[in-house]
């Protein structure tokens, strides 16, 4: 009975309150100073295992029970967990029985020293219990069955919603804390900067997008939500420090090399990690708990060009560099946790070694920490010369603890990294190992999987039109599929298995999209399609019949199908459903194939292809070839749900694409600048939280403090402008002799504030400006002396300005309009007349006027008026022309869109000149009736 009340600390499902940081570091001091040498050595180091089950022979039990390691990291690849529908009782079993192993080793006494005989029992101190659960569906998350199907970082990117991020933070944190894992590696908050077409090290769909700062406002709440789900039980390791957005290969296969200078990388690889350690860990949800490092490296780091630093996670000049850049070390002395990424990968092998014969994993791990590593990762271990795995990491600690014994200085770093984990784990744990817990039982898992309404909300949310606009949507395809309308569908079919010997399924199936449809709108929904009218083959199908030449693996397993062919022929629409394109994997390259090869396939057939990756896998070329292109970026059931509604236009795409994709030409750099067609709107305040002034009953006088309030200030998504957009506000005194004045400012939460101080009397006008959005609200202040002031609003004329198509959005997450739509502040209309039009229409007028009198002069007759005459008469119908033009009658906007920036310059002198030739058509025949 007390062995199971004080086993159940390790497992429960939330941390108590802890009164005090400083409380928490003299209990961790305590548990330190009681430690010996190789148990303060186990505590750095976090290893993996093999299999679902922890029997007397398992060889983890030695490095738990003998070696004090800190933890353990389960995975799907070393075969942790077991199929379905066994897999969450297989996990509270595997994570009950390593917690229950470091407990029973706590009460065996081991002997001090040979000498005295005295004996002693360690302190009970729980086991890190972690995984890498990324979103977006199997093959990204380690355990795919049991648990919520979160969304990819990148689906939750699309949808700009700040919120949704937290509530699947929420999820995933009450998920895995109910299963007993204490320990997250992840989210990653590298910023995927410059996306590739199949780049190999390309973290895709795994990020949150391609802007500091929203993947930094991503992140955060996804943070905050992993904490509140986990009632601050779970520890959240950020990934990868600092950054490796802009690698160009897989760090675990071989490390990368990324051009970049200190600056650079303040200025945008580290936003995000600064966002989530601006306070010390466990002081704000938002803040993280660790930082794990990448295996990448860094040319020009410091100026010189030509100095290439060794991989971050082993190089302890550049780490103690980054590390001690404000913000950062603040956290890590308040108790912030640097964890290494895997040693055992391949990358660092060949870094030590490029022909991956030797690897001394004990010299691999000595330089990990001396490099400010606390918590070191060794997965995947093994030593050239050692039997297994489990034989290198207990000759590393070894190694670690004579050295422990034979160098002060290796010593003192020891202590104070192993003192940054039990400060973690008292953290996690509420601050006392031997508080009774709730240890997951028959009823743990009764709230796991069952946050699907957020996955399915982020699914509608984030849904991305890529090609065309949604004003050529229709255009391009019309009404959705109807009765006696043939559908074939295309899907790329992979397998995946929780472990080696589970049973395969399919990450997509093949009729999964087809079966959807026929529920919502077959008989047995809608009845608006027939089930004869549908049909579903395989990419791997459709390659082979293109011609291409399967793997020999698989080439006795396939033969070409026989209806594929006619149904290409037959088909009204073809549907393809796609993941990101792999040489591994046969067929996912035959979309490409069919576009590239036999686009005359494709003819009279309305073509829509549905990503379920990365929004960025097709080119340019391919992508003009299709009528639709849609990015779902996650591939679980909800997001095939959401797709069936999309291609019969039940649902709209709402979402916005929150990295750069080339081959359409949209940029983030444009996209999040503040949209030029938007009015600004202005705001008095007395104070900068106070109301706003409508009449001040003394009015306003020289000497008064005002503070002015811009916006939202919105970019052309319809969301508010990322923090730090420059903003300008220009005043302006009636006083011929008073200058105007500029103050520049930038922009918070898609805000800017300003105060003033009102150092004249007279009529103060104010405006302001935001990079290419420079129209705003106008406000006049009359500031007088005894006089009861008023602050007046003018609305301005608006200058439609054409510019790429903002996308709708159903919610502003930080700061919107009522309602939650988008942002709208000048109608729906795009057409309208600038300054350029109006300065080619009155150089139309001018030359026409001017031609006009010439032509008179030089070959006409008449009065010595008549030149004047008829250059008015051109100038007049010039005139007509553009009013007409900018009035927006008839024709005008096909016209504009048709000519572009010329249009004014066009239509003044074609009218013009057909005025002029009009009014001496009508000279002439009068001249010709007087002379009869």
């Amino acid at each position: 009975m007390i062995v199971t009340l004080i086993f159940a600390i390790g497992m429960g499902s939330s941390g108590l309150p802890y009164s005090t940081a400083q409380q928490t570091l003299d209990d961790a001091e305590r548990l330190l100073e009681e430690m010996t040498p190789a148990e303060r050595i186990g505590q750095l180091f976090i290893v993996d295992m093999q299999g679902s089950v922890l029997n007397d022979e398992h060889p983890i039990r030695e490095l738990i029970e003998d070696q004090h390691i800190s933890g353990v990291i389960l995975s799907a690849e070393n075969d942790n967990f077991v199929d379905a529908p066994d897999t969450l009782n297989g996990i509270r079993a595997l994570v009950s029985a390593l917690q229950q192993c470091e407990y029973e080793s706590s009460l065996k006494e081991t002997v001090i020293s040979p000498e005295s005989r005295d004996a002693r029992r360690a302190d009970f101190i729980p086991l890190l219990i972690g995984i890498e659960q990324e979103g977006g569906g199997a093959p990204y998350g380690e355990i795919f069955s049991g648990i919520t199907e979160t969304p990819s970082a990148m689906a939750i990117g699309a949808t700009w919603n700040s919120e949704l991020a937290h509530d699947v933070g929420e999820v995933l944190g009450s998920e895995l804390r109910a299963l007993g894992f204490n320990m997250l590696l992840g989210p990653s908050l590298d910023i995927l900067e410059d996306p590739r077409i199949v780049g190999e090290g390309d973290l895709g769909v795994q990020t949150f997008g391609g802007d500091p700062f929203w993947v930094s406002l991503m992140g955060k709440a996804y943070v905050t939500g992993l904490h509140e789900g986990s009632s601050g039980g779970l520890a959240v390791i950020a990934k990868h420090f600092p950054g490796m957005g802009g690698s160009d290969r897989d760090t675990l296969i071989e490390v990368a090399t990324i051009r970049r200078s200190l600056e650079q990388l303040i200025q945008i690889e580290l936003v995000p990690f600064d966002a989530v350690t601006n306070d010390a860990p466990g002081n704000g949800l938002e803040v993280v708990d660790g930082l794990m490092t990448s295996h990448i490296r860094y040319q020009g780091l410091q100026g010189n060009i030509r100095s290439t630093t060794r991989p971050v996670s082993l190089d302890a000049q550049t780490l103690l560099v980054l590390i001690g850049l404000e913000g950062f070390s603040s956290w890590h002395e308040a108790g912030g946790v640097v964890v290494s990424d895997s040693l055992g990968a391949r990358s660092i092998r060949r870094f030590y070694d490029p022909s991956e014969t030797v690897f001394n994993g004990h010299l691999v791990a000595r330089d990990a920490l001396i490099a400010g590593n606390d918590l070191i990762q060794i997965t995947g271990f093994e030593s050239q010369n050692d039997p297994s795995g489990i034989e290198s990491i207990k000759r590393t600690l070894e190694f670690f603890e004579q050295k422990y014994m034979d160098d002060q200085v290796f010593a003192e770093r020891v202590n104070d990294a192993v003192l940054r984990i039990l400060t973690l784990k008292l953290r996690i744990y509420g601050g006392n190992f031997q508080s009774s817990r709730i240890r997951p039982g028959e009823g743990a898992d009764v709230n796991v999987g069952n946050g699907g309404e957020v996955t399915l909300e982020i699914a509608r949310e984030g849904a991305t039109l890529v090609n065309p606009s949604p004003e050529e949507l229709l255009d391009k395809l019309g009404e959705p599929p109807t009765t006696g309308e043939r559908i074939a569908f295309f899907t790329d079919v992979r397998e995946i298995k929780q472990c080696s010997d589970c049973q395969p399924r399919d990450q997509i199936g093949i009729n999964d999209l087809a079966e959807r449809i026929l529920n919502l709108y077959g008989p047995r929904g809608t009845r608006q399609i027939a089930e004869r009218d549908l049909v579903s083959f395989s990419m791997a199908e459709l390659a082979l019949f293109l011609g291409d030449e399967p793997p020999p693996e698989i080439a006795g397993t396939m033969s070409p199908s026989i209806l594929l062919g006619s149904w290409l022929d037959s088909a009204d629409w073809i549907v393809f459903s796609v993941l990101r394109s792999s040489d591994d994997v046969f067929g996912s390259n035959a979309l490409k194939l069919l576009l590239d090869r036999r686009t005359d396939l494709l003819r009279d057939k309305k073509v829509v292809v549905f990503s379920y990756d990365v929004p960025y896998d097709s080119d340019a070329t391919d992508i003009s070839k299709v009528d639709a292109y849609y990015a779902l970026y996650s591939s679980s059931a909800v997001f095939v749900e959401v797709t069936a509604r999309l291609l019969f236009q039940e649902l709209p795409a709402l979402g916005a694409s929150p990295v750069n994709i080339p081959a359409v030409g949209y940029d983030l750099i444009e996209i999040l600048a503040p949209d030029p067609n938007q009015v600004i709107s202005l705001e008095v305040r007395s104070n900068d939280a106070g109301d706003v002034i409508e009449a001040t009953p003394s009015g306003f006088r020289s000497g008064d403090l005002i503070y002015v309030e811009a916006g939202i200030i919105v970019d052309a998504n319809g969301n508010p402008v990322p923090d730090g957009t420059p903003v300008r506000f220009a005043l302006s005194y009636q006083a011929a002799e008073v200058a105007p004045v500029q103050v520049d400012t930038t922009t918070k939460d898609g805000y800017a504030n300003v105060s003033l101080t009102l150092d004249r009397l007279g009529m103060l006008t104010i405006e302001a400006s935001s990079e290419m959005a420079r129209t705003s609200e106008i406000l006049q202040l009359d500031v007088q002396e005894g006089v009861p002031a008023f602050v007046t609003v003018i609305a301005p004329t608006p200058i439609i300005r054409m510019t790429t198509t903002p996308r709708e959005t159903q919610e502003i997450s930080q700061g919107g309009t009522e309602g939650g739509q988008g942002f709208d502040p000048v109608g729906t209309s795009t057409y309208g007349l600038g300054f350029l039009d109006l300065v080619m229409g009155l150089a139309g007028m001018v030359i026409v006027a001017g031609t006009g009198y010439i032509t008179w002069t030089k070959w006409g007759r008449g009065s010595q008026s008549a030149p004047y005459r008829y250059a008015l008469v051109g100038a007049v119908f010039a005139l007509a022309a553009y009013d007409y033009m900018a009035m927006g009658l008839a024709g005008s906007e096909e016209f504009l869109e048709w000519a572009g920036w010329p249009a004014s310059l066009l239509v003044t002198l074609v009218s013009g000149m057909m005025g002029m030739g009009i009014w001496a058509s009508a000279e002439m025949i009068r001249r010709r009736i007087r002379e009869r």
